[in-house]
């Protein structure tokens, strides 16, 4: 009896302050305060950028999804978690599983900052210089984010501002080609952004990471002419080894990541950090054969190829070369790359070769760039005479070069070679199952699952 007359009267008190405990604190942020100034967006940016370093993206879950998934990582443990990374390895992931579910979810928390950003932008007073500079981040990101789930998902909502409650259960999955049209407008923007920052602000998104973004944006889309025209300035600049410049590999991995001019974005880690992510600390750790480099040696040409050792097989317990960095606190303070300028010279290669009846020298000149920078002797003509041949020793040089970078699996779908790598196994799995959680979170749940998933 007396629990339920002080609930009452707690009840009563309560109801009588509604209109004090609807307050918040002055000196507390909220969605209404937090983006009416230029501090609170910059700082808005920055949450929007520590997106990418979470668990479910970067941070672990993508390196399942992105590379365990394909040929170069192995998963031998099935009994791990539940077997919630082994299903990946061996294609028999259902709609709930979590990695698929905190991927997506932790997408589209990123794309939620980034749209309060953009909205807020145009209300806020600054100078035209920060306003470029603030939108052109946020709509990097935003591209980034939606490239990232369309070659996950295929079909999904674009989301281009915030939503009710309402609104969220009655999206529609988007079509694909309207997804690739608004990430081109986003990187149109961000392409105002300066082409360098100051040493202390080293690591945001810059012009010449969105032209290489929307360039590799076209070539998935097969727009090779495109894909030159934006290739063409980042060439140059790369050739001019002033703020770009081709390194080799063991120069920036694992503990050049920071400095290298090799990174044109990767997302940054701080050693020692609170918390940031402890699976910087475990990239690709051998544990339990929960990560098993099945990148053969025998696909490098030689020891001569300074790739080689950084990806080699570990032992129980070992992290591969590439990711290697001492560790403070459990955590290191490698980053992880997103683009690369080798990987801009095969984008320009693979394009360049494409848009001619045989290889053409500028598509031998940018492949060779990157197989000298590797310290490989230069492909001839005379060995690469066709078309065809010279695309599949960019497909090669592409799995060697950018290999437990979060590419391979999305490489082997975008260039046909699933039914090839994969043999046996059914083409639907080239898309992941939308998240089952998503959808029970939709009114009208047609059309919401990849074609062979079920709904459960």
């Amino acid at each position: 009896m007396k629990k339920i007359f002080l609930a009452a009267l707690l009840a009563g008190v309560l109801s009588g302050c509604e209109g004090f405990i609807d307050l918040k604190p002055i000196d507390f942020p909220t969605e209404e305060t937090f983006y009416t100034d230029i501090k609170g967006l910059e700082g808005a940016v920055i949450g929007a950028y520590d997106e990418f370093q979470s668990s479910d993206q970067y941070g672990s879950k993508f390196l399942t999804l992105m590379e365990t998934r394909g040929d170069n990582i192995k998963n031998d443990n099935s009994g791990a978690s539940g077997g919630i990374t082994y299903q990946i390895e061996v294609f028999t992931e259902t709609p709930a599983n979590s990695n698929l579910s905190g991927a997506w979810l932790s997408l589209y928390t990123g794309i939620y900052r980034c749209n309060l950003i953009l909205q807020n932008a145009d209300n806020v007073e600054m100078t035209a210089d920060q306003r470029s500079k603030i939108v052109g981040q946020a709509a990097f990101m935003r591209a980034l984010s939606y490239f990232n789930l369309v070659r996950l998902w295929g079909k999904v909502p674009l989301i281009t501002h915030t939503q009710s409650v309402e609104e969220a259960r009655n999206n529609k999955r988007a079509d694909i080609n309207d997804i690739y049209a608004q990430i081109i407008t986003d990187l149109t923007t961000a392409k105002a952004l300066p082409k360098a920052w100051p040493d202390a602000e080293r690591g945001r998104a810059t012009s010449y990471a969105a032209q290489a973004l929307l360039a590799k944006v076209y070539l998935y889309m097969g727009n090779y002419p495109s894909v030159i025209n934006e290739l063409e300035p980042i060439i140059t600049a790369i050739k001019a080894k002033k703020q770009l410049e081709l390194v080799p590999m063991p120069q920036t991995f694992p503990n050049g990541l920071k400095t290298s001019k090799d990174i044109i974005f990767a997302v940054q880690y701080l050693k020692g950090g609170v918390g940031e992510s402890v699976h910087q600390n475990s990239r690709y750790r051998n544990n339990d054969n929960g990560n098993i480099i099945s990148l053969e040696p025998s696909e490098f040409e030689s020891d001569a190829d300074n790739r080689k050792a950084l990806v080699a097989p570990t032992g129980s317990g070992q992290r591969p070369g590439k990711f290697n960095a001492p560790a403070t606190n459990n955590e290191t303070s490698a980053d992880f790359p997103i683009l690369r300028c080798a990987e801009v010279m095969l984008i320009y290669a693979e394009a360049a070769n494409e848009l001619s009846a045989t290889p053409t020298q500028e598509a031998f000149d940018a492949l060779n760039a990157v197989r000298e920078n590797a310290g490989l002797q230069k492909k001839t003509a005379g060995e690469l005479p066709t078309k065809d041949a010279f695309r599949k020793a960019v497909y090669k040089e592409r799995r060697l070069e950018l290999a437990l970078e979060c590419d391979r699996w999305f490489d082997i779908v975008r260039t046909k070679q699933f039914s090839e790598v994969f043999p046996g196994v059914a083409g639907y799995r080239q898309l992941y199952p939308v998240p089952q959680t998503e959808i029970e979170n939709i009114n009208d749940k047609t059309g919401w699952q990849n074609e062979g998933y079920t709904i459960e």
